[in-house]
């Protein structure tokens, strides 16, 4: 499945919020700056091409859901983000996070800990 731009996943952000709506409701559910509504449609579009939204005509209009949840969304970009930059090993990401102190002691034991759980 294709990668996703950042106005695409701006766009995929609100759907999962809102569960599904049609592009009123995906307007009004947008962040300001808001784009023109010209634009959310055509991302709409480009996202159904990618199979990540589907479209289900409501009268005249269209009723938009996605059809990949945020959580699948986020386990592929991790996993391409470590393949990418920490030559796919997850262990060279927490050290990285280590590193720059973005990760606690408290957080890495409970971690650990969550490890030690699945692994039983």
């Amino acid at each position: 499945m294709k990668g996703l731009t950042k106005a695409e996943e701006e766009v995929m952000q609100v759907l999962w919020r809102i569960g599904r709506g049609f592009l009123k409701d995906i307007m009004d559910a947008t962040a300001e700056p808001k784009p023109h509504s010209n634009t959310i449609a055509t991302l709409l579009k480009i996202l159904m091409e990618k199979g990540y939204v589907q479209a289900t005509q409501q009268g005249r209009n269209n009723l938009y859901q996605p059809l990949v949840s945020k959580t699948d969304y986020g386990k592929r970009s991790v996993q391409q983000l470590v393949k990418g930059y920490f030559e796919g090993s997850a262990s060279n990401l927490v050290s990285q996070f280590v590193k720059d102190e973005k990760i606690s002691i408290e957080e890495l034991e409970a971690l650990l800990q969550q490890i030690r759980s699945a692994k039983k």
